[in-house]
């Protein structure tokens, strides 16, 4: 089996490493006090907070996203009473953007700051924009933030496009998603296949008709159209979880199963499945990012033939190796 690749980087290699690899990209950084009015909000960080810097308490009740917006509010105007008592006591992070400065991450401390009516606050300051400015940002959300479903896959997106940008290669598993993210296998398998699934899903992350991760990955999984639209709408609707997973688990008839009778089997059958999802979990899963090269060339993962021809040569690759194990 060919070594996997990770992008240039030792497989397994922490997070933590990676944030400090993105860094030194940047060179090295000093602390300052920096006027407010030269630094801005970064306009693609995946954690966005929709206030206005201009105005952060001006909302609009009829924004469908008042609700989230004015909780974040509520919450940024507990800490300018605190920063206007104590000024601001973590630095925020920043780089050098044309004639002023852009937040790597710190949000949430120059909107209150800004409420609390500070004309400075002290920053990191870095020389330019981090090489891994999305990876940093996704560290720092997922240890201080706390972003709902539809911020937190925007914010894996971001790292894989960002990976994938400068390395010119493909992340084409969730395994290799893990080893880049630091998540666990499971909860990057359901971010890989949002990212790779059908557009509908994600809408509805973005709209908040679904909050939950690990359910619109279900939902992402399901190959009948017709099912899937009927789980989104009962999603929009406001369903609970449970029912909208009961739209997705319909029940099925089960085939009666026959008796022992007869000649002694001589093979496995290994069933049937409609879901391709399914198939590409499993070669994936064992294969790693090498099961391309394995199973020679590009997988179309909606075709079934193509994904029936790819298992046929999976199984073929797993005998001819167990057999020459023994």
């Amino acid at each position: 089996m060919a070594k996997k690749k990770t992008f240039g980087l030792p497989t397994g290699l922490p997070l933590a490493d990676i944030v400090k690899e993105g860094e030194a990209e940047a060179g090295s950084f000093v602390m300052e006090i920096l006027p407010i009015a030269r630094i801005e909000l970064d306009p693609d960080n995946p954690r966005c907070l929709g206030l206005n810097p201009v105005d952060p308490r001006k909302l609009d009740a009829a924004d469908p996203l008042y609700a989230r917006k004015k909780t974040a509010l509520d919450s940024i105007e507990e800490l300018a009473i605190n920063i206007a008592r104590f000024k601001v006591q973590q630095p925020i992070k920043v780089y050098q953007h044309d004639k002023g400065y852009r937040i790597v991450f710190g949000e949430r401390r120059y909107l209150a700051s800004i409420l609390a009516e500070e004309k400075t606050i002290p920053a990191w300051v870095l020389p330019d924009r981090p090489k891994f400015l999305r990876t940093l940002q996704f560290s720092e959300n997922e240890h201080h933030d706390k972003l709902d479903a539809w911020e937190r896959l925007e914010s894996v997106r971001a790292v894989v496009g960002e990976f994938e940008s400068y390395e010119e290669e493909m992340i084409r598993s969730a395994t290799t998603l893990a080893e880049v993210t630091g998540l666990k296998l499971s909860m990057a398998n359901n971010y890989f296949d949002l990212i790779r699934g059908p557009d509908d899903v994600r809408e509805a992350l973005q709209i908040r008709a679904i909050t939950n991760i690990q359910l619109a990955a279900e939902i992402a999984r399901e190959p009948d159209f017709t099912k899937r639209q009927a789980a989104l709408e009962a999603a929009r609707s406001g369903a609970t979880s449970d029912k909208i997973r009961s739209v997705l688990k319909k029940a099925m008839k089960l085939t009666p199963q026959p008796g022992n009778r007869g000649r002694p089997a001589k093979n496995v059958t290994l069933g049937k499945t409609a879901n391709t999802v399914v198939v590409r979990r499993i070669v994936e899963t064992i294969l790693g990012d090498a099961c391309y090269e394995t199973l020679g060339g590009e997988i179309r993962w909606d075709d079934f033939n193509s994904v029936t021809n790819a298992w046929k040569k999976f199984l073929s690759y797993l005998e001819s190796n167990e057999g020459s194990e023994h």
